[in-house]
């Protein structure tokens, strides 16, 4: 699941609390034969062992760390695989009828990869503590915990695609800073590490501030800098050395960059040069 749809929907969505239970099961203990329940929504949230938590036939492989979402009356079958068994909690919600249609992942199942997060764990720990308790003060509580644990979901799984994906970006700047010369694409470089060129692009900006393609221009563009600075060869030669083979168009691009033409960074860095 990409995190930045997930935010998306957990943002506009109007997704409200409306239960949770837990279920601790033994070593080697399997559940089958049950669905989720109808009309609600899902957070399944390992709170200590092992299993694997099928949805419709899915697997997932869920222990602390790994969350769960999944729709309504979904057929699930639970396998403990731990040695110590199994506990869970199951966070339910619900959204109103008419917004079903806008927001397909309502009745999706897929894992969150949140890494191990006690914050995460003990929320959860408080959200059960609440929702046992009467009155109206504890059902407000439970549903101010609940959007502090989406929150806390959310971050915790944003960061560990980007942790993820830093050993990916640094690997993928490298082959940019071999291979500027050449005529590199952004989508080339995306089946280069396997990762769809969307969201390689928007990992690649979160890594470094700036989309791919701007990285490689603002790359050649500092490469061509040294080269007219310290190398008398003429520009067009230059152009084809930070990989354009176009000359006037390397011009172009190298004015919008610097707000001179090639020529002109050139003479000022020469007449710099004689006055020191």
């Amino acid at each position: 699941m990409d995190i930045k749809y997930l935010i998306d929907y957990f943002a506009h969505a109007s997704v409200k609390f409306t239960d949770v239970f837990t279920k601790r099961m033994e070593p080697g203990e399997e559940d089958t034969g049950r669905t989720t329940a109808p009309g609600k929504c899902g957070l399944v949230i390992p709170l200590a062992g092992s299993a694997i938590f099928s949805f419709k036939g899915t697997p997932y492989v869920m222990e602390p760390g790994m969350i769960v979402h999944a729709g309504s009356q979904m057929p699930i079958e639970v396998k403990v695989t731990s040695h110590k068994g199994w506990e869970y909690a199951v966070i339910h919600y619900s959204l109103p009828t008419e917004e079903s249609a806008l927001f397909p992942l309502a009745e999706q199942h897929f894992s969150i990869n949140t890494g191990f997060n006690t914050q995460i764990i003990n929320i959860v720990q408080q959200i059960i503590e609440s929702y046992s308790l009467p009155g109206s003060m504890a059902i407000f509580k439970s549903k101010t915990l609940f959007l502090n644990l989406l929150e806390n979901i959310l971050i915790a799984a944003k960061m560990k695609v980007l942790d993820s994906a830093s050993k990916w970006m640094e690997q993928a700047l490298e082959y940019i800073h071999e291979n500027y010369a050449e005529q590199i694409l952004v989508s080339n470089i995306s089946k280069e590490f396997g990762i769809e060129r969307r969201r390689f692009a928007y990992l690649f900006e979160q890594h470094t501030g700036m989309n791919p393609s701007t990285y490689i221009t603002e790359y050649r563009i500092r490469r061509a800098k040294d080269l007219l600075e310290y190398a008398e060869i003429p520009i067009a030669e230059i152009a084809e050395c930070v990989g354009y083979v176009d000359c006037f168009y390397f011009s172009r691009v190298f004015k919008k960059c610097t707000g001179l033409s090639p020529s002109a960074y050139r003479k000022i860095k020469m007449e710099e040069a004689n006055y020191v």
